[in-house]
């Protein structure tokens, strides 16, 4: 079981009045901001002359630690006021109070309590070094002043967690997220080279001028950017999106045979080219995993049934192949480029159709209701369990106790990557929930899924606490058609 180094930061007003970049407001406070806080404490007066090398060393092993994760209170920004401060860029006018120029200030106040916590995971199999690094980290946290403007008084603390006590930590969590979408935005963390760089800005700084010379200190450039979003929260997925011509169009209980034949077409097209894929084409692409390799990164072939509007009529006129959750969006950029105008196949060979770009008026609101950002998400093609669920929902004795069938969606939820936290309520039923979806047992099936009772279809309606964006999709048959979610504003 891995252990966690826990840093946290007590304010002592509950105010935070930091800026990111762009001269942003920040919440949270960044990992970086919370590095250079350390290094701060550990080098300010006194303490500069007991700096060894065994700080040194611990402060470059945790700045090539992974991001850590962030746990806050909750934070709003209050309305803006303006201060008057010394303008101290000339110090022509003696007077202090002639030279008064006006600061606007809009900090985030503290909530629901006043201390953050930054989680950085130590693994079982660290060597003993790594573990006298983070005891190292955790005596210097005490040193501590302030995190954010010089007003922004701390006390920090530092201690080794398991993962037990690790999650009972309260307040909301931030996850780092390599990937990048805009809307999304970046926070500074620490990387390799980070502490030689910022002892580099402070020399500069010490020696900005000289005699009558003024030269600006350097800035720091060693750090990285990942985005951040909590935990009951998901990144965007990218995906490439394409339509069929006029007059061509798929019954919905064909969605499994439609996805097949996109993948049946993508395989072949990734074999053509040169591009890479994590962990190659045969995994990615086509989806060749074992039972141990059910964490996997793959793409995810999505018919979509039209839907959204009092006309629509449930069949599939478009189609998505998605990225999994986290991706950098480099292969859905691939697949739209290489799939567009290429001819759809079915087994027998017969052409099926052209992938066009979007053409249709109303395409982008359809492709919306797949990917856009909504609390309430029902399923269009029925979401398969993977187990028998005895068939009973409603009525139940105790309805705090889930039914067997939902604690099977539990773990669809698991599998889809979406935190079983961030969901407020469920709903299961037979009954479609769209126009033109059709009872679970009227949709073709893959050969793996085909015994409908060890593997039962229901249709799903979730409600989260915050609004997730698309687009979704869970069950056994997540990757090929079936468990599509789409996005419900009532």
């Amino acid at each position: 079981m891995p252990n966690y180094l826990c840093i946290s930061v007590n304010f002592l007003d509950p105010f935070f009045h930091g800026k990111g970049d762009g001269d942003e407001p920040e919440w949270p406070p960044s990992p970086m901001r919370v590095f250079q806080a350390l290094l701060a404490g550990s080098r300010t007066g006194c303490r500069n002359i007991e700096w060894t090398t065994v700080k040194s060393d611990a402060f470059r092993w945790l700045e090539q630690m992974k991001a850590p994760v962030m746990i806050t209170p909750s934070a709003r920004q209050v309305p803006a006021s303006k201060v008057f401060v010394p303008n101290n860029d000339s110090d022509k006018a003696f007077d202090r109070q002639d030279r008064l120029t006006t600061k606007r200030i809009r900090p985030h106040r503290l909530l629901d309590g006043s201390t953050l916590y930054y989680l950085w995971r130590v693994d079982e199999g660290e060597s003993g070094t790594a573990k006298a690094c983070a005891e190292e980290i955790c005596r210097e946290a005490k040193h501590l002043l302030a995190l954010g403007w010089g007003i922004d008084q701390v006390v920090g603390d530092g201690r080794i967690l398991t993962e037990a006590e690790a999650a009972a930590l309260p307040g909301h969590r931030w996850r780092a997220w390599d990937g990048y979408q805009p809307g999304h935005r970046t926070y500074r963390v620490p990387v390799e080279g980070s502490l030689e760089d910022l002892e580099k800005v402070y020399r500069s700084f010490l020696l900005r001028v000289d005699g009558k010379q003024y030269s600006p200190p350097l800035k720091p450039e060693k750090y990285g950017t990942p985005s951040y979003i909590q935990a009951s929260t998901l990144p965007s997925r990218c995906y490439a999106s394409f339509e069929l011509p006029e007059e061509v169009a798929f019954r919905q209980e064909d969605t499994v045979r439609v996805a097949a034949m996109l993948r049946s077409l993508t395989c072949k097209l990734a074999q053509e080219d040169t591009h890479k894929f994590p962990g190659g084409s045969e995994l990615y692409v086509a989806g060749h995993i074992k039972e141990d390799d059910r964490g996997q990164s793959r793409f995810s072939y999505l018919p979509l049934p039209t839907i959204g509007h009092v006309h629509a009529d449930g069949m599939i006129r478009r189609v998505m192949i998605a990225e999994p959750l986290g991706g950098d969006c480099a292969h859905a950029r691939w697949a739209q480029n290489r799939l567009r105008n290429a001819l759809l196949k079915d087994q027998r060979g017969k052409e099926r159709g052209v992938l066009f770009d979007l053409w249709r008026s109303g395409s982008e609101g359809v492709i919306r209701r797949y990917v856009g950002k909504s609390r309430a998400w029902c399923s269009v093609t029925p979401v398969i369990l993977p187990g028998y669920d005895d068939f009973k929902t409603l009525p139940r004795h105790d309805a705090e106790q889930p039914t067997k069938a939902e604690r099977l969606l539990f773990k669809c939820l698991i599998h889809a990557g979406i935190p079983i936290d961030s969901v407020e309520s469920v709903t299961l039923r037979r009954a479609p929930f769209w126009p033109g979806s059709q009872h679970p047992r009227q949709y073709h099936r893959p050969d793996y899924l085909a015994d409908h009772h060890a593997r039962p279809g229901w249709h799903v309606r979730l409600v989260f606490r915050e609004p997730l964006p698309g687009p979704l999709a869970i069950g056994a048959g997540r990757h090929c058609g079936l468990g599509i979610l789409a996005g419900s504003e009532s």
